[in-house]
């Protein structure tokens, strides 16, 4: 008896699997070249001159916030979604909103060496925080190669490799740029910005 409902478990267990599976490899193929990618390329050249010229891109943003207390603790995770289009020191950050599935934008906001005060990165890795010239925070992004839809908080199906490439080249030789130019050097770790 106890040996057919691990083997019921077992069963359920990859059927579940297969079906997660299948829906992920769907989303993906669905992500290359997809209506979502072609809405962010509309709206970046709706707003950044000369928006052919630049690498146009989808990225988020997440923070997870612990709270609570006693035997309670409860978390609140909130998501920002963004269109970017860079290029040698520039780049163009776009609030995105999504709204019952229709893609809606805020105002732009063009970034460079001279009203930056940092750039904060890990050599390699998808992440930036971007900073005024008070050292606050202005935003941080992460320009992922794979974006499918899940749930209401994973919203798009985009499929950007080589953006996300050229974003980690991009975020190197600009965050080398505006923190050169203000004599700043950053720590590399997120939310932690200068080194000590």
């Amino acid at each position: 008896m106890k040996t057919e409902y691990i083997i019921i478990g077992v069963v359920v267990f990859v059927v579940l699997f297969i079906i997660v599976y299948v829906r992920e490899c769907i989303n993906e193929k669905k992500g290359v070249d997809s209506e979502d990618m072609q809405s962010i390329r509309q709206i970046v050249a709706k707003l950044v001159p000369d928006a052919g010229s630049y690498t146009t891109a989808y990225a988020v943003w997440e923070t997870i916030q612990m709270g609570g207390g006693g035997r309670r603790v409860t978390t609140t995770t909130r998501y920002w979604y963004y269109a970017v289009a860079f290029k040698p020191g520039v780049i163009h950050i776009i609030p995105l909103s999504f709204d019952g599935g229709d893609m809606s934008y805020g105002e732009p906001m063009c970034l460079t060496k001279e009203n930056l005060g940092m750039v904060n990165a890990k050599e390699g890795d998808l992440w930036a925080s971007f900073y005024d010239l008070e050292q606050k925070e202005i935003v941080s992004i992460i320009v992922g190669p794979s974006n499918t839809k899940e749930d209401k908080y994973h919203p798009v199906n985009i499929q950007q490799k080589a953006e996300s490439e050229a974003f980690v080249n991009f975020v190197k030789g600009f965050m080398a740029e505006v923190n050169g130019y203000r004599q700043v050097t950053v720590s590399g770790k997120c939310g932690k910005p200068l080194k000590k």
